[in-house]
C-alpha cells in the first residue's frame, strides 16, 4: 500500500469521529437558525405586505428552537461556550491545578449524569410521540409532526452526554498527568 493510499484511508477514517459527528450537528443547528431566520422575515413581509402570513410559522418556530439547542449543546460544550462561571477555577488553575482537575473532573461526570437522566426521561415522551402521532397546528391549516424533534431531544441529549464524559475523563488525565511533572520538579508548593 502507498504512502498516499495509506493518507486517504486515514483521512476516511477522520470522517465519522465523534468530533466531526458533533461538528455536522452544529452546522446543522447553525443552519437550521438561518432558515428560521428567512422564514420569519418571509412571515412578517406576507402579513405586513400582503395581509397573508405564512402558515405555521409558530408552529414551526417553537419546535425549531428545541431541536437547534439539542442538536448544538454537544459541539457548544466541546469548544468552551456553554455557559458557566470559572473564577474560582482559574484562581485554583495557579495555586492546586490538581484541585482544579478534579472539580471540573467532577462539574463534567454531573453533567454527563444529568444528559442521561434526561436522555432516558425523554424516550417515553419520544415514544408517545411517535405511537400516538402527535403533530402541531390546526388540522386543515398546517400540522408538523412532533416525533423529529423529540429523536433530535434524544440524540442531542446521548451526544451531550458522551461530550460530558469524554471531558471528565480529560480533566482526570489531566490531573493525572500534572503529578509526576510535580514529583520530578521537587513536589512544588506546599
Amino acid at each position: 500500500m502507498s504512502n498516499s493510499d495509506t493518507q486517504a484511508s486515514k483521512k476516511r477514517r477522520r470522517r465519522f469521529t465523534y468530533g466531526s459527528i458533533i461538528s455536522v450537528m452544529n452546522s446543522i443547528g447553525t443552519a437550521w437558525v438561518f432558515v428560521l431566520l428567512v422564514i420569519i422575515n418571509l412571515d412578517i413581509g406576507g402579513r405586513a405586505l400582503f395581509n397573508h402570513p405564512v402558515r405555521g410559522v409558530p408552529e414551526i418556530v417553537a419546535l425549531s428552537i428545541v431541536a437547534c439547542v439539542f442538536l448544538q449543546i454537544a459541539h457548544t460544550l466541546k469548544v468552551g461556550r456553554l455557559t458557566r462561571s470559572d473564577i474560582v477555577l482559574n484562581w485554583l488553575h495557579t495555586r492546586h491545578p490538581d484541585l482544579k482537575h478534579f472539580l471540573e473532573g467532577v462539574y463534567h461526570l454531573i453533567g454527563a449524569c444529568l444528559m442521561a437522566i434526561l436522555l432516558y426521561s425523554s424516550i417515553p415522551l419520544f415514544t408517545k410521540a411517535w405511537r400516538i402521532d402527535e403533530y402541531v397546528g390546526a388540522q386543515g391549516d398546517f400540522m408538523a409532526p412532533v416525533w423529529p424533534v423529540k429523536l433530535i431531544i434524544l440524540i442531542g441529549c446521548a451526544a451531550g452526554a458522551i461530550q460530558f464524559f469524554l471531558m471528565a475523563v480529560g480533566s482526570f488525565k489531566k490531573m493525572n498527568d500534572s503529578a509526576p511533572a510535580k514529583s520530578a520538579s521537587g513536589g512544588g508548593d506546599l
